[in-house]
């Protein structure tokens, strides 16, 4: 596998990054740099950075332990050892109000516990960012909206994503390749669960998405569910029905091996020697507002 995404991130290397960049809002001010760019997704940020459109890509702790320690393609990059940018927690997210069907996930994620949680987390090495316990509390257990029966009468739930590997990616080449994460397998789990204990008949649909359309991809139900490594903000919380939180993760700063050493050891070094250089990240993500706060 590692040289297949060798591979892969190679040949889009070649092909350039699809998404187009765009700097911070001028009212806003950056945290640290002196321009920010913004694409598509993650895996656009890493790849800016391998093609010299930036100095420091920010993005999630989960996908940089990854590919920074799995794929040969960024053996020349490095998380910035000792910086922490932000700690945060991953939610599932559906329209607001539909409490109902959020409540059916937590009791899912809760009852699986011990079993396929845990297991799926084994493969993909996220077994210390785990949050759901046994005792842990459903807040949506007694909703009564319609989101879950509308669900079941369906036959359907629509999951929206972006791919980033070990989240959501493909394992393989071509017709071959296998659509797996950690995600992927646990909504697959979470709905055979649902399946098997209210006797429904659900079939789960992926469906790839623009991370920044995606409040609005809920809103006009093109999909049920954003479950893609989405951190739990004030805001999501006020706009979504929120699941409990499942998986820790931070906002950390990719940069090369070589120039480490020029950024610090600490969060404040990083933003007071950071000055004159380029920042990427992926547009409305949470490494976007660490670097660029929505005032």
């Amino acid at each position: 596998m590692k040289k297949l995404l060798s591979f892969v991130l190679a040949t889009l290397l070649l092909l350039g990054c699809a998404a187009s960049f765009a700097s911070c809002a001028d009212k806003q001010k950056l945290v640290f740099g002196k321009e920010l760019l913004t694409v598509g997704s993650q895996l656009d940020a890493l790849n800016g950075l391998l093609k010299g459109d930036a100095d420091i890509a920010v993005i999630d702790s989960v996908m940089a332990g990854y590919y920074m320690n799995d794929t040969d393609s960024f053996k020349d990059y490095q998380v910035l050892e000792g910086v922490v940018l932000a700690e945060e927690e991953y939610g599932i997210g559906a329209k607001k109000g539909n409490n109902a069907l959020i409540g059916k996930i937590n009791e899912a994620l809760i009852a699986l516990v011990d079993t396929d949680y845990k297991t799926v987390a084994e493969t993909y090495g996220l077994t210390t960012e785990l949050l759901v316990k046994a005792d842990t509390a459903n807040p949506q257990k007694d909703a009564t909206d319609s989101s879950w029966n509308d669900v079941v009468a369906s036959k359907k739930l629509i999951v929206g994503y972006t791919e980033f590997a070990p989240i959501a990616y493909h394992d393989g080449d071509g017709a071959d390749a296998k659509f797996v994460g950690f995600d992927i397998d646990l909504a697959k789990a979470v709905v055979a669960y649902l399946n098997k204990t209210y006797s429904a008949e659900i079939e789960i649909e992926f469906e790839l998405i623009d991370w920044n359309q995606k409040e609005a991809l809920l809103e006009n139900g093109t999909i049920d569910l954003v479950w893609n490594g989405m951190t739990i903000t004030d805001e999501r919380v006020e706009n979504m029905a929120m699941s409990i939180p499942y998986l820790a993760n931070k906002q950390v700063p990719i940069v090369k091996k070589s120039e480490a050493a020029n950024y610090g050891k600490n969060k404040d070094e990083l933003i007071a020697k950071a000055t004159e250089a380029i920042v990427i990240v992926e547009k409305g993500s949470a490494g976007e507002e660490v670097v660029c706060p929505v005032e």
